[in-house]
């Protein structure tokens, strides 16, 4: 387990282990995720689109989306007469 310390203005180093283990190098962009308590670097990828793509699919995980939307549909025709 690498360890950094945080300077006067919030900086830190990445470790050598976790560059070479994300083959980011100077200049790169990167981006953060936060998750359970934790938070999770990533390389920025070229193409944000493409790296969003499926994100939040496991929400509809084990249902069917055309139900739920025809459900939803139907409880906003009720509340509208």
């Amino acid at each position: 387990m690498d360890t950094a310390t945080v300077s006067s203005k919030y900086q830190v180093v990445i470790p050598k282990k976790a560059r070479d283990v994300l083959k980011i190098k100077e200049g790169d962009k990167i981006v953060f995720d936060y998750r359970d308590g934790m938070v999770v670097m990533l390389p920025r990828p070229q193409n944000l689109v493409e790296f969003a793509r499926g994100l939040g699919a496991e929400v509809w995980s084990g249902s069917e989306s055309g139900e739920y939307l025809e459900g939803e549909r139907e409880s906003w025709q009720k509340t509208s007469a």
